[in-house]
């Protein structure tokens, strides 16, 4: 079993349905592959922590001030912290995918391949929940503070990719935003996210010195700074018409998926006369984690949004 491919382990007998009788090993393995698959083409699961949980709400208290003094008598005490209820939570929220594997689908011929891209159609549909999901967390935790406006808003020519625009200018500024208000070293690496039609702008070459390179090149060799691409973009949108600028990692944010006991996270049905129902199960949810660095509930320094490039 650990040895056979994907593809010899779905493709059997037409007399028993394309996937045999009803198998939990079967079941989860086609489970544990669509969630490594959308993990893995999600854009977002790269820019915070991901790990899985036996819980579906949890409470984070921020209400203690930890200390060091420097230096000390060597018959003194440090004064104990102050402790406080401070709090934030999130709560995993439930998903679904669907699909039918139909009889008349073997008797084709076609098998594989149709199982193939239906299992991809909700691969892809669960990291595009996923990326939705992270990204309008991370854009309502980015304070108003640290935003920087591009000048979109009331000149065109000063979106991205425009006459008048100052892309580099405008990461920059963010990029001081975050160093100079999140409880960060200075040194840290950044992500960038960017809507999907503003890649040229990033990669249209220039002289930087004395050397030609696109903006994206340019500011992962000054800035340890790493670009991601996202369509999920315009009205209605997690990212609107910004880009996001941040530290990435943990202690920014998190995502979520619940591995406990209590539901059944795969059900294969047989539908009498037309084939079989799959149906795959999570629950899955997001915390952007507050700081004890000035900013409000629910928002973290580490976050800058640079508003109307599109």
């Amino acid at each position: 079993m650990a040895n056979q491919t994907l593809d010899a382990i779905l493709n059997v007998e037409a007399a028993t349905g394309p996937f045999s009788v009803p198998d939990a090993v079967l079941e989860q393995t086609l489970r544990d592959f669509i969630q490594l698959q959308s993990n893995t083409i999600a854009i977002a699961t790269d820019l915070v922590g991901v790990r899985s949980v036996p819980w579906l709400e949890f409470t984070w208290y921020t209400g203690v001030n930890g200390t060091f003094d420097y230096p000390l008598d060597d018959v003194a005490l440090t004064d104990p912290t102050k402790v406080g209820t401070a709090n934030y939570s999130t709560k995993l929220e439930k998903g679904q995918g669907r699909v039918t594997f139909l009889d008349a689908v073997r008797l084709r011929g076609e098998t594989w391949e149709n199982i193939d891209r239906q299992q991809l159609a909700i691969v892809r549909g669960r990291a595009d929940k996923i990326d939705n999901k992270i990204l309008t967390d991370l854009m309502a935790g980015a304070p108003s503070g640290n935003d920087v406006a591009t000048g979109g808003a009331g000149d065109a020519t000063k979106k991205w990719g425009g006459t008048g625009a100052d892309e580099e200018g405008n990461v920059l500024s963010a990029m001081d935003n975050i160093f100079a208000n999140a409880k960060v070293s200075g040194n840290e690496p950044l992500a960038m996210v960017v809507p999907a039609d503003k890649r040229s702008a990033l990669l249209n070459t220039t002289l930087y010195g004395n050397v030609v390179e696109s903006l994206a090149d340019h500011l992962a060799r000054i800035a340890s700074l790493r670009i991601y691409y996202t369509r999920d973009i315009g009205s209605g949108s997690a990212m609107v018409n910004d880009a996001l600028l941040m530290v990435p990692g943990a202690e920014t944010a998190e995502f979520f998926t619940y591995n406990g006991e209590g539901f059944q996270e795969t059900e294969l049905t047989r539908i009498p006369g037309l084939g079989f129902d799959w149906m795959l199960t999570s629950y899955m949810g997001s915390v952007v984690h507050e700081h004890q660095d000035g900013a409000g509930a629910g928002e973290n320094n580490r976050l800058a949004k640079i508003t109307t490039v599109r």
